[in-house]
């Protein structure tokens, strides 16, 4: 990852912004919830979240922030502008106040003393117990302790696990966390460091390779720019004449010639692309799967060791799995679409109907069906007209005829289906939800049905107003609403002719993966 300062600072802007108007529920906070709705219908507060550490920030009707402890006691007394409950940091809190029409930062403990004072313009905490502070539109570091660390007088400052990256006038240079310079390049740029190794790059454009002390590993080499780190002793670069990549080593050895338009590194191979065709090439660059592929990425996923070494690869509008080890694919490039659903594979074929693989090319679900909502073994699926909840086995699987009602595809499905504990389905033209526990969990009352991401919590809509029902058939938002909007983290619900909305926050954790 490449340092850019201009977009660091939209993102620090963007994240501020995101977090006051529209707070989001985290896992921490789900513990936190019962208090969290009681105080805000109850209207003691406008807004209760950021639940870290046994404490959560409130903001009042009149815009000032405080801090509340998880039995709801008043803490920190609403006196400031803006709270920040880090949950690295047990006893300290970035708040900021108003002086002059302005607002200054500053960072208090628990009993409300000021340890950083209230003289910035911004302050962030970076981690390693580092806290950025900006003021006259110059930047610098201090400590918990207020102990300056970098002076105010740079114009940014990151940190990467204790390296302060410095930029002053379009040059960066390295610092440690005590306040140690470490460079003295002026270099253009500076690569976040991996396997503690770095590439820097100077005015010139000259490329070089640093360890995390700040010493050079490897010179520039002429006619030629490092462009990533690999891992501790395989670098990518590129000769700048023929415009090929290649492997170098920390001792200036080439693993693989600059011969390649891109290469890529992928446990324990490369995958290496020629005349926009990809193949497979081991860590001496010993043709593994020839260049015939049109794409190649890996099906390793979340350290499920299943798919180690197994490959998703596409030939025109054809696509299948290879393992590069063997010369048998492990799903044949004949299908118009293949995603993994747990430990296995759902194939589509180009009669639009669905079946299930396991990771070593087993067979679980013949291609007999048209799937609609899946989750991690059970699938809400279709077949002769006749609707079947599906249940995967290790060898096979089952099915249970549904007589529920005609099942309705997600509108944001992909590969022909959407991952959901969940169906929706049409009875009599009115809508009702299933659970893939076979049970009719919201009955089929409503004219539309939208869940939300896959929560298990559903927008739903009767006499023309709009409104939130949970699975358990509990309404979570009452149906007055004429329109709705999904925003990321909240939806947005409004009333004709008011100018208020109302957000509600989307809890990500009751997300299927």
């Amino acid at each position: 990852m490449r340092f850019h300062f201009n977009k660091l600072q939209i993102m620090r802007i963007i994240a501020f912004f995101s977090l006051v108007l529209f707070p989001f529920i985290s896992k921490g906070q789900s513990e936190f919830e019962p208090l969290r709705k009681q105080l805000i219908e109850n209207k003691i507060y406008e807004y209760v979240y950021q639940f870290e550490n046994n404490y959560a920030v409130f903001r009042t009707f009149n815009n000032k922030m405080g801090l509340i402890d998880s039995l709801g006691n008043v803490i920190i007394k609403p006196n400031y502008q803006y709270i920040d409950n880090k949950k690295d940091l047990k006893n300290l809190f970035e708040a900021a106040i108003i002086v002059n029409k302005k607002y200054k930062r500053g960072f208090i403990d628990l009993q409300n003393k000021i340890k950083i004072p209230f003289d910035y313009d911004d302050i962030f905490y970076l981690g390693n117990g580092l806290i950025r502070v900006s003021k006259n539109n110059k930047t610098g570091v201090v400590d918990t302790e207020n102990k300056i660390v970098i002076p105010v007088k740079y114009d940014y400052i990151q940190n990467q696990n204790g390296i302060l990256f410095v930029q002053t006038n379009n040059a960066i240079d390295l610092f440690d966390a005590k306040g140690k310079q470490l460079t003295n390049f002026k270099a253009a740029d500076i690569d976040y460091f991996k396997s503690r190794k770095s590439i820097v790059t100077l005015s010139n454009k000259n490329t070089f390779i640093i360890d995390d002390q700040g010493n050079i590993i490897l010179n520039s080499i002429k006619n030629h720019q490092f462009e990533t780190v690999f891992d501790s002793d395989a670098y990518l670069i590129k000769n700048t004449i023929t415009k090929k990549k290649g492997i170098l080593n920390s001792s200036g050895q080439y693993k693989i010639e600059c011969k390649y338009d891109e290469i890529s590194p992928s446990n324990s191979i490369y995958i290496v692309r020629n005349n926009e065709k990809s193949g497979i090439v081991d860590k001496k660059d010993s043709v593994l799967k020839p260049l015939i592929y049109d794409h190649i990425f890996s099906a390793f996923y979340k350290d499920s060791i299943q798919f180690q070494n197994q490959y998703f690869a596409d030939k025109g509008n054809l696509k299948g799995i290879i393992n590069p080890f063997l010369e048998k694919e492990i799903i044949p490039i004949s299908y118009k679409n293949v995603e993994q659903l747990s430990k296995y594979y759902i194939t589509v074929n180009f009669d639009n109907k669905n079946g299930v693989f396991s990771s070593n090319s087993a067979i679980l679900i013949p291609e007999d069906y048209e799937f609609y909502n899946v989750s991690q073994n059970k699938i809400f699926a279709v077949k002769n007209s006749k609707k079947y909840l599906l249940t995967i086995a290790d060898n096979g699987y089952n099915e249970i005829e549904i007589f529920a009602g005609e099942f309705v595809k997600d509108k944001f499905n992909f590969g022909e289906f959407s991952k959901s504990n969940y169906q929706i389905f049409k009875n009599e033209n009115k809508l009702g939800v299933i659970s893939n526990e076979n049970k009719i969990v919201i009955p089929s009352e409503f004219d539309s049905i939208n869940e939300i991401y896959s929560t298990g919590e559903f927008i739903v809509q009767k006499n023309k107003k709009y409104g939130i029902v949970n699975a358990s058939n509990q309404v979570l938002l009452e149906l007055k609403y004429d329109s709705f909007k999904i925003i990321k983290e909240v939806v947005k619900f409004e009333i004709k002719n008011q100018k208020t909305a109302k957000f509600y926050p989307v809890d990500f954790s009751k997300e299927i993966k």
